[in-house]
């Protein structure tokens, strides 16, 4: 992971830039392909996998780690829980008594800020990020030599750092290092599914749930000690001490999880979306990881007082059952230190009371796994040849299979068998080998499901909007196929196109063991990946326009003549993050009126949902006087997001006293506006001549003069291959260099965003110009903003004006 930047987080407050990948996204048609026209590249498979990751990165560190341009720190405000009963869900006098562990700065908060998302949503759940965060990093534990041959293990390092440091941050020891409360879900998913926009706008109420000996959640402490173990396993070579503190944290951990006399599952905070059915499964698996890590007998004899051996053929590893993947590492440590004998089966036999003739094989029982699943005993086999397991994440049932297919046959001859053969035909399936010619996994080729459920991505204000995505969630791994081989690719499935961490977890290590056993020189990476986006905010609307108002109108008329106007609209955008300063302004001329007399003139507000579902009301004000008989009233809502919220407004403009005379047909506002003849069911459609302001600045629609919004816009980039390093212009300019230090990171970096973003006028290098200008254009845009990422991220050495 590299550095966290000096640059500080004041500054980064000031920073909105939004960046738009320019990509065109038609539906799927379902056409004949044949086998061998669709792509079977496993690196590009393993390369594509882990981006997921990036678009669900969460916390103060996004710019920092993530590879997207698209995604940028969010739920800042998570750094700042409040550390009370209401906050979270801790004791008061629980809090009382282990104030100083937890609160050693005493400012009365903690930080939480970190992780990732579950989904398209934007919780931390504890279950499936630990268990992705264990996973992932078992893949790369099996399959490490494919991650490093094609150039991705700097990429899974980067993650699993980013889920393991945020474990650890979450997990509060006291002076005898002894574990005393472990964060493991932050934010309410009742509330947070009423949401539907990109995380960097969020500002919803998110508590933080915490594991204590009063709500001891044993599955969750057990699940993120053995990420924790996992990534000592793959640090310890490369950087012993941080390998380390994983080590002592997931010990700590455990004990936690043991010596808490009651045992059982978090359903403190998760409620039904990730309600856990046992906690044993979750205690062995990383019981069995510190075995493998530390080879103190105490953890296997934890894990024989509880260990199923029967239970990974009745299931696949998941989420909330990873007893096959506990199996694999236990028949690894008994290759490993007992491969020969009976010690390790006769340890097991006497604590679990089994005959001393029962046959005990561990690897027997993933074969089994598998078997079950290639006949069909334990799923059904659509008719295309997929084994379909539950409708609910079908691909990442399927992938997680492939994944023990894989482990079975790298530990039995290290060359593919029976179920490596199956896994490689499931993987050629999803992607794309399958009756409807449909590939699972997004952005991996043109064949793929390309409205994944997911709020970021979308860059849509409901799930329910047909409209292309914004940005491509490459590598998602979808929802999957139904029984029947079937599929609907529309974002508002969030079935058929869900996409989630624990999605994806076994995908990444499947895909590369999928590449270890039949990957060739044909199969390559995709260069100068992700490709770089414009951070400009420029929309298809008139004038460039990034916001824009969709609505619809209803006339009233009573017996003496038309009386009033009746709007219903929404407030639009398409960049990242939208300001707090935003109002609407609605034109009408007076001409086809009879006055404008404040007793005459009504305002009605008749429904505001911002008022209705948060702190937030709108403010209502006018007639103003614009120009010549045009006037127009006005809707803020001052310090809250209404741009891209979803939420409703409608209001009443007329005058509804008898024999005034309200003629709209004249009005500025009304032109173009889809008249209804309900306030209920009609439809929104875009409408240039409704305006939106930015602190009173126009920057959506067409006022009545014509004006429109000033916005500039750049191309995206093409980034180019180098290979050195940065080096001078001049004898004392160094590209990149934005404050003169000698150096290039990223507080240079932090300077390019506030300069592009207009947050101060020049740069501190003496001749900013040469330093700024990364691909020698003679500029400084958001082209040399998407080359100075590519540097911070490694995706290149040096600078196009430096090479």
């Amino acid at each position: 992971m590299k550095k966290r930047s000096d640059f500080s987080k004041k500054a980064r407050s000031l920073i909105a830039s939004a960046v738009i990948l320019a990509t065109a996204v038609i539906p799927v048609n379902t056409q004949t392909l044949n086998a061998a026209d669709v792509e079977f590249n496993y690196a590009k498979a393993l390369q594509y996998s882990q981006y997921f990751y990036d678009a669900n990165m969460c916390g103060t560190g996004v710019d920092e780690n993530g590879q997207y341009m698209w995604r940028s720190d969010c739920h800042v405000y998570d750094a700042e829980l409040p550390l009370d009963s209401t906050n979270t869900n801790m004791s008061d006098s629980f809090i009382s008594k282990n104030e100083s562990i937890l609160d050693p700065d005493g400012d009365g908060k903690l930080d939480v800020a970190g992780g990732f998302h579950d989904a398209g949503d934007h919780v931390k759940f504890g279950m499936p990020e630990a268990y992705s965060g264990s996973t992932v990093g078992w893949g790369f534990y099996e399959f490490r030599d494919q991650y490093e041959a094609t150039g991705q293990d700097t990429h899974t390092k980067t993650i699993l750092r980013y889920f393991n440091d945020y474990f650890m941050k979450c997990t509060y020891l006291d002076a005898d290092g002894k574990a005393i409360a472990l964060c493991y879900q932050v934010g309410d998913g009742d509330i947070d599914h009423a949401y539907w926009n990109s995380p960097e706008i969020d500002e919803m109420f998110r508590k933080g749930w915490f594991a204590t000996e009063e709500l001891p959640s044993t599955d969750c402490v057990s699940a993120t000690a053995a990420s924790l173990a996992v990534n000592y396993m793959n640090f310890k070579d490369e950087d012993p001490d941080y390998a380390a503190k994983n080590l002592k944290y997931a010990k700590a951990l455990f004990e936690f999880a043991e010596r808490c006399e009651t045992k059982e599952c978090n359903a403190d905070g998760p409620k039904g979306y990730y309600a856990s059915s046992k906690w044993q499964d979750d205690y062995c698996w990383a019981a069995s990881w510190l075995y493998l890590a530390t080879q103190d007998e105490h953890y296997l004899e934890q894990v024989w007082k509880y260990f199923d051996y029967y239970a990974p053929s009745c299931w696949t590893h998941c989420w909330n059952d990873v007893w096959a993947g506990t199996t694999c590492i236990l028949a690894e440590i008994n290759d490993l230190y007992d491969k020969d004998g009976q010690v390790f089966e006769d340890a097991y036999r006497t604590v679990a009371k089994k005959s001393p003739y029962e046959t005990i094989d561990f690897w027997s029982q993933i074969a089994k796994t598998v078997d079950n699943w290639m006949d069909g005993t334990t799923v059904t086999i659509t008719p295309g040849g997929y084994s379909f397991l539950n409708q609910w994440g079908s691909a990442r049932y399927n992938t997680a299979t492939q994944l023990l297919a894989f482990v079975y046959d790298k530990h039995h001859g290290d060359t593919p068998s029976k179920y490596g053969e199956w896994a490689k035909s499931q993987m050629n399936y999803l992607l794309g080998d399958n009756p409807i010619n449909r590939c699972y996994v997004v952005g991996y080729s043109d064949i793929s499901a390309k409205y994944p459920h997911h709020r970021a991505a979308s860059g849509l204000s409901k799930c329910e909007d047909p409209d292309p995505h914004k940005y491509v969630l490459y590598g998602a791994l979808v929802g999957g196929p139904g029984v029947k081989d079937e599929h609907k690719d529309v974002t508002s499935d969030y079935i058929y196109n869900e996409v989630t961490i624990d999605y994806n977890a076994a995908f990444v290590g499947a895909c590369a063991g999928a590449y270890r056993f039949f990957g060739d020189s044909s199969m390559q990476v995709t260069p100068n990946f992700p490709p770089p986006v414009d951070i400009d905010d420029g929309g298809d609307t008139s004038g460039g326009s990034a916001y824009w108002v969709e609505a619809f109108g209803v006339d009233i008329a009573q017996k003496d003549g038309p009386k009033a106007t009746e709007i219903t609209f929404y407030v639009c955008s398409n960049v990242r993050k939208t300001s707090k300063n935003i109002s609407v302004r609605y034109y009408f001329d007076s001409t086809g009126m009879t006055s404008l007399e404040p007793e005459i003139i009504e305002l009605r507000q008749l429904y505001d949902q911002a008022a209705t579902e948060t702190e937030y009301a709108a403010e209502l004000s006018g007639p103003h006087l614009y120009k010549d008989k045009i006037y127009y009233i006005e809707i803020s809502w001052p310090g809250y997001v209404i741009a891209g919220s979803n939420k409703k407004y409608q209001f009443a403009l007329g005058t509804y006293a008898y024999q005034n005379y309200w003629n709209p047909a004249d009005d500025w506002s009304y032109q173009g506006l889809s008249i209804e003849d309900s306030n209920w069911t009609g439809t929104p459609v875009k409408t240039d001549n409704i305006c939106v302001y930015d602190n009173g600045v126009l920057v959506g629609g067409i006022e009545p003069d014509g004006s429109t919004p000033i916005v500039t816009t750049t191309a995206a980039v093409t980034p180019t291959p180098t290979i050195a390093t940065p080096t001078p212009t001049t004898t004392n300019v160094i590209v990149g260099d934005l404050n003169g230090d000698g150096k290039v990171n990223s507080i240079d970096f932090g300077y390019l965003r506030m300069y592009l973003l207009g947050t101060i006028k020049d740069l501190p290098a003496e001749d900013d110009l040469k330093a700024a200008d990364l691909n020698g254009d003679k500029s400084i845009n958001s082209i040399d903003f998407g080359y100075f990422r590519m540097y911070l991220l490694g995706t290149i050495k040096v600078f196009p004006a430096a090479s």
